[in-house]
């Protein structure tokens, strides 16, 4: 059994029922898993066959002005540089025509926690218009001029990190002059502009510990989202070092888990991309199931294979996790 050669902690598992009871309930038995394009990736029981379908890029390339704690600027090295409205246009040329359907643009953050995507809403708006493809946004904060620009762009989903304590606030994202409030009032400028969203919450962003996760799930659940990403921080992707920015527990995280299932029972929670590898990665992926979750990025091996024991029906889909929301609705194709 998977419980035996893990050391589950088997209280646990006991008290992760309720949050599978909820998943049941409101979405059935389909659990989907996810593997955009922007790696290769593949385990003994999951893999995504065919073209690259979905892709990630940063306006900024590889550069971000406030080079916080979480990430220093390693998360957008994996995505496609387009600097200029003009490059983003080309680069979507070329995507389209080598099959990619959707993309995800980002980028590095200004010194008030803002990607500054203004100069890019008209491209954004052409390549819905004249190519056809999903477009998606990751986001830092967020007024409610942009918010505006971002609908009459029609951008299919806004997604942007919540954070629920103004001390993670002002040493992890180096923001001192910004609070929790900032951040709420980010997803009611997008919800008033009436977007769709996708928010965000790290597990384990204040260099380890879990603080303001919590509140950042109820911030969520006040905004009604279209879907929720769950991930957990990764201290090789920060400045800090691995001693200063542990991993919480796959226990820690999963309680995190269940509280946002109970809090959201209609809305779909997914496990995103970005979270430790190895025997944890396992654990915490084994947990997120029994806690109900409606989908994984990048499954740890044997995961697809767990959810088929435990009932559920798995479906296999080579974009976004965020996107889980349209492929509910029909929108797109899994």
């Amino acid at each position: 059994m998977v419980e035996l050669e893990l050391d589950l902690n088997r209280d646990l598992i006991e008290k992760l029922r309720e949050g599978f009871e909820i998943r049941l309930k409101n979405f059935g038995r389909k659990v989907y898993f996810h593997s955009p394009g922007f790696k290769h990736y593949e385990v003994e029981d999951f893999s995504v066959k065919g073209p690259v379908r979905f892709v990630d890029i940063s306006i900024t390339g590889k550069k971000c002005e406030l080079m916080c704690d979480h990430c220093a600027s390693k998360i957008l090295w994996h995505m496609i540089p387009a600097e200029t409205p003009e490059e983003l246009w080309r680069v979507c040329e070329d995507l389209k025509a080598r099959g990619v359907t959707g993309i995800l643009i980002s980028g590095g953050s200004n010194k008030d926690g803002v990607v500054e995507l203004h100069p890019y809403l008209r491209t954004m708006k052409r390549i819905k218009e004249e190519l056809g493809m999903i477009v998606t946004c990751h986001v830092g904060l967020v007024d409610r001029s942009l918010a505006e620009g971002l609908k009459e762009a029609g951008v299919d989903a806004v997604l942007l990190d919540i954070i629920g304590d103004d001390e993670t606030i002002a040493s992890v994202y180096k923001l001192p002059h910004k609070t929790v409030k900032d951040y709420y009032r980010s997803l009611t400028n997008l919800k008033e502009a009436g977007l769709k969203i996708v928010p965000h919450v790290i597990i384990g962003l204040h260099y380890g510990k879990i603080k303001g996760e919590f509140r950042a799930l109820e911030m969520i659940a006040d905004h009604e989202p279209d879907a929720l990403v769950l991930v957990v921080v990764m201290p090789y992707y920060g400045k800090a070092s691995f001693q200063l920015l542990p991993p919480p527990s796959p226990e820690e995280g999963a309680e995190v888990v269940l509280h946002a299932r109970r809090v959201m029972p209609a809305v779909p929670v997914m496990i995103g991309c970005a979270r430790p590898a190895g025997p944890e990665r396992v654990k915490f992926d084994l947990y997120s199931l029994m806690a109900g979750v409606n989908g994984i990025a990048f499954p740890a091996e044997g995961v697809v294979t767990y959810s088929k024991e435990i009932g559920l029906e798995p479906v296999v889909s080579p974009s976004c996790c965020s996107t889980v929301f349209m492929i509910q609705a029909g929108i797109i194709e899994p």
